[in-house]
């Protein structure tokens, strides 16, 4: 039924909500998360800051303007469909989805997209005024069909020549875009985002400002001046992270990319998590408590961030008695590891016989590199390879020069060769101490809520 559909919407199946006028309540409860609740009016603005002029948001921006383009131009011209047209367009799509195999019909389809017969409507009233527009526009005869492609020509077209304008934030006059008499205001705007953007985006922001909440609960004669000086502070520090990571972008070029500045990433719910979390531990443990955390987990946190040995890793993909997907069996797959390597003399030799055999595909492009592997990690598979990293450590030394094999391991899906080349000793507290104080940020974080407490409601 696509070609019956207003071809710019296709994308966006569930964009009727363009049309409406704005909800009855004007801030129900969004989400919830333990005993915290978060309303539309707080959650809203903070999708548009995050949002709204990232890739994204511009695509559903764009959206946004056409629909209202084709109300405001059918308006201009007078023209208005009937309901009898609406029921018209209606049973044609309900006999081709039948006719497609769906003895559902239209019913079935709109359950499966969770859309409403009276959006749908609305949706068929759009399209038809699309329709009628570009055929008129195009001077083509009453009746006479009109494509997909010619309704989106004739409607960019349109909006061409009106002229089309995306406003930076803070939007101070409320405008976020404007094309000819047609404006976006942000709260229509913030509102639509919150409609159509993917559902992991609303729920992860939604958490956040639970999370925040939450904190605050908890941190209630914190002054408005500590927490302004912590954000500039921890804004200096994402700054300072970034350009090391990436010289020649500065940090304000890196929010500018993601349609952010420095002033909504002053105002984003994570960096006055980091804050508040950092002035947290700072406030209940301070550095006696910190140093007291290490001592009483030291195995725990020299595990994930002390010792740690550089590797690359060749994988072959075996089963313990082979099979037609899987035909290599674990003792095969390990003769084969010992061949290949056998005359290995050094790393580069060991990540180009990688990168042409390995059947790993995450890691080959990169010559099988594991990178720095400690001795301890996630639960990801990996605990295998880093035992057989460090008992080959503790019981053949330090490691040469040009580095050293190290299997094969057998693992669940098949058998690993490693090669290490380099050790790198547990860091000094300074480094250490911090891995310690983010970890118990995380706790105290975890403590008041996880993602996965919050409930986005309908």
């Amino acid at each position: 039924m696509k070609w019956l559909l207003l071809p710019f919407l296709l994308a966006f199946p569930l964009c009727l909500h363009a049309l409406s006028t704005g909800e009855d309540d004007p801030s129900p409860i969004v989400a919830r998360g333990k005993d915290l609740t978060l309303s539309t009016a707080e959650l809203e603005p903070v999708l548009l800051d995050r949002f709204g002029l990232s890739q994204r948001g511009r695509e559903i921006l764009k959206l946004h303007l056409k629909v209202l383009m084709v109300e405001r131009l059918a308006a201009l011209d007078g023209l208005r469909v009937s309901e009898r047209e609406i029921d018209r367009r209606w049973k044609r799509i309900d006999a081709d989805v039948k006719a497609s195999g769906d003895g559902r019909g239209i019913a079935g389809q709109l359950a499966d997209q969770g859309m409403p017969a009276q959006e749908f409507r609305d949706f068929l009233r759009v399209s038809l005024l699309h329709e009628e527009l570009a055929r008129r526009g195009l001077k083509l005869p009453e009746d006479a069909p009109v494509s997909g492609d010619q309704q989106e020509i004739w409607l960019e077209q349109q909006m061409q020549t009106r002229g089309e304008e995306t406003f930076p934030p803070p939007w101070s006059n409320g405008i976020v875009a404007r094309c000819g008499e047609v404006e976006v205001d942000a709260p229509e705007y913030a509102r639509f985002l919150r409609q159509h953007l993917p559902e992991a985006d609303v729920l992860e922001t939604a958490w956040h400002l639970l999370l925040l909440k939450g904190i605050e609960r908890r941190m209630p004669d914190l002054s408005r001046e500590a927490t302004e000086r912590g954000i500039e502070a921890e804004l200096d520090r994402r700054r300072e992270k970034h350009e090391a990571e990436n010289p020649g972008v500065t940090f304000e070029q890196f929010l500018g990319a993601q349609g952010r500045n420095l002033a909504v990433a002053r105002k984003d719910p994570s960096v006055a998590i980091a804050v508040l979390s950092r002035l947290w531990v700072d406030q209940t443990a301070g550095d006696e408590g910190v140093r007291a955390a290490y001592e009483k987990e030291r195995a725990l946190f020299e595990g994930v961030y002390g010792r740690a040995i550089y590797t690359h890793m060749l994988f072959l993909v075996a089963s313990r008695h082979g099979n037609q997907l899987n035909p290599r069996t674990f003792g095969e797959a390990e003769e084969e590891l010992v061949r290949m390597t056998k005359t290995v003399g050094n790393t580069e030799d060991f990540a180009e016989l990688a990168r042409r055999h390995s059947e790993h595909p995450p890691t080959r492009d990169e010559g099988g590199l594991l990178g720095w592997i400690t001795s301890t990690g996630p639960r990801d598979g990996t605990q295998a390879l880093r035992d057989a990293v460090f008992r080959d450590f503790e019981l053949a030394g330090p490691i040469p020069a040009e580095g050293r094999r190290v299997g094969p391991i057998s693992i669940e899906t098949g058998s690993v060769m490693l090669w290490v080349s380099r050790f790198r000793k547990s860091p000094p507290w300074e480094t250490m101490r911090e891995h310690v104080h983010n970890e118990l940020r995380r706790r105290f974080l975890t403590g008041i809520l996880e993602q996965e407490d919050v409930e986005l409601l309908p």
